[in-house]
């Protein structure tokens, strides 16, 4: 299906620019439209009734040429589940969870990869190129493996380090930055031969826009009465809009009464602050007090976006706590099953919340999309399991476990400390200087990780000059122990 490139703020049609986001005359950001009277013809419910699950049997809706040879992992057409025991503990009887976590990856940001990596395969790009803080390297690294093409990933040392993992054994090129904000402006500059994936290009964002094809099949082309999306960049929230608006084009649904909810971390919510000031674009967040980085972004690159999506549905957007956001990832354990990252649980937090505050009625019929799966992000399983029955012999596993492989890098980086407390990365210059081990910085901090879990280091805060507060490591008496005994051994 031939499809078009426009301009979101002056309405201007662009053309003869091979990757655009931004229009060239207004700067607003480009998305792709399609001739949607044709396509009222030639789709009907029937005939995709008759295509099995995926992403790609919306082909019709998706910027592809004729010629092009899908790169797939399998990723959409993902479970859309009843969640009959999550809803009795909520008060609410119709909710519905979007698991996104079945995808290749583990995340909903595979949908606009496939179509990105599509498009440089099929255009004889090299290789690809992104800025990430973790998801979106560990799908291109994924996909690029796939099309046989080169990856390099610009992200920062704050990278959890599941997600940095599954882009390593990928065989993709990691480059440290500083901040997020150096790593885009990086990719500002030509590759040639290289295609830059973006979470705002226009090629992108009509991947991710399948979620909401696929609720609204499932569901019986009945839309539900509200969406409930997790809101970083902006970009899903606003193309799950974007979804309905074209299904209710060509007559696939009957109208498009569903109303957007977004979802931000307190603290850092520019989207939830706009909306209550009335402003058209976002504002730039002051503070950061949030761990979770998939909705706590300061300045959403999508932000205008969003906020036209979420005043069209009549739509509202909530700043949520760590702490319920904690309490909602392992309720939706408990209660379905999926285990998800906390901001993608963070709908079900947001989705209690609201049914305090009356915004959604306990009759609505309501879809929490759960974008990315828990165990991308280690630290939180340990923060979940914090104080509880098993927290205990878990770390006697652990410990156990390190007793019996304690190598030589963890034997050298307990000699340093031994000499006195050190920040991770003054750790890494005497490991790879003084002692002349080839060690990259995230293996170096999984061997921190994995000492302290297992109680021979353990971390203290120390205040800076700029009063911000850095980690410290410190070796214990059982650090001490365990280098005595392997002294004597």
């Amino acid at each position: 299906m031939k499809f078009r490139l426009s301009c979101t703020g002056c309405g201007r049609r662009i053309e003869g620019i091979e990757n655009p986001i931004r229009c060239p005359s207004c700067g607003s950001q480009a998305l792709i439209d399609y001739d949607y009277d044709q396509l009222s013809f030639v789709v009907s419910r029937e005939k995709l009734a008759k295509t099995p699950p995926s992403m790609w049997k919306y082909s019709f809706f998706l910027p592809l040429m004729e010629s092009d040879l899908i790169v797939s992992l399998g990723e959409g057409g993902t479970f859309l589940q009843k969640a009959e025991r999550l809803g009795e503990e909520l008060g609410i009887r119709n909710l519905y969870l979007k698991n996104e976590t079945i995808n290749p990856t583990g995340s909903f940001l595979d949908r606009g990869v496939s179509v990105e990596v599509t498009r440089a395969k099929n255009r004889g790009y090299r290789g690809v190129k992104c800025a990430s803080r973790g998801n979106l390297g560990a799908s291109a690294a994924a996909y690029s493996a796939k099309a046989g093409l080169g990856c390099t990933i610009y992200t920062t040392l704050g990278i959890e380090l599941g997600k940095l993992y599954q882009a390593i054994v990928c065989g993709a090129e990691i480059s440290f930055v500083k901040t997020y904000d150096d790593a885009i402006r990086i990719l500002e500059r030509p590759y040639k031969g290289w295609y830059v994936i973006s979470v705002t290009s226009p090629f992108f964002l009509e991947g991710i826009k399948t979620t909401g094809y696929e609720v609204c099949e499932q569901l019986g082309w009945a839309p539900p009465e509200f969406f409930i999306v997790p809101v970083g960049e902006g970009g899903h929230l606003s193309m799950v809009w974007k979804a309905l608006r074209e299904l209710n084009n060509i007559g696939l649904i009957d109208d498009t009464h569903s109303r957007m909810l977004g979802v931000q971390a307190k603290g850092c919510s520019p989207i939830v602050d706009a909306l209550r000031k009335n402003l058209d674009k976002p504002v730039k967040s002051k503070e950061l007090g949030m761990t979770f980085h998939d909705i706590a972004v300061r300045q959403p690159m999508l932000g205008e976006l969003c906020l036209k999506a979420l005043r069209e549905s009549n739509g509202c957007a909530l700043a949520v706590s760590e702490k319920r956001i904690l309490e909602a990832t392992r309720l939706l354990a408990k209660c379905e099953g999926i285990f998800a990252e906390p901001a993608a649980a963070s709908t079900v937090a947001a989705l209690k919340v609201a049914l305090e505050d009356g915004i959604v009625e306990r009759s609505d019929r309501v879809v929490c999309i759960i974008t990315g799966a828990g165990l991308k992000d280690p630290a939180t399983i340990k923060g979940l399991i914090k104080r509880s029955a098993v927290e205990a012999p878990i770390a006697l596993v652990l410990a156990s476990s390190l007793d019996s492989r304690l190598g030589r890098t963890k034997r050298l980086i307990l000699k340093i400390l031994q000499r006195h407390p050190s920040h991770g990365y003054l750790l890494w210059k005497a490991l790879t200087q003084e002692f002349g081990l080839s060690i990259t910085l995230p293996s170096m901090y999984q061997h921190l990780q994995e000492l302290t879990a297992a109680g021979m280091v353990m971390i203290a805060n120390e205040r800076g000059p700029s009063e911000r507060k850095k980690k410290v490591y410190v070796l214990t008496r059982k650090g001490e122990a365990a280098l005595s005994s392997e002294l004597t051994a």
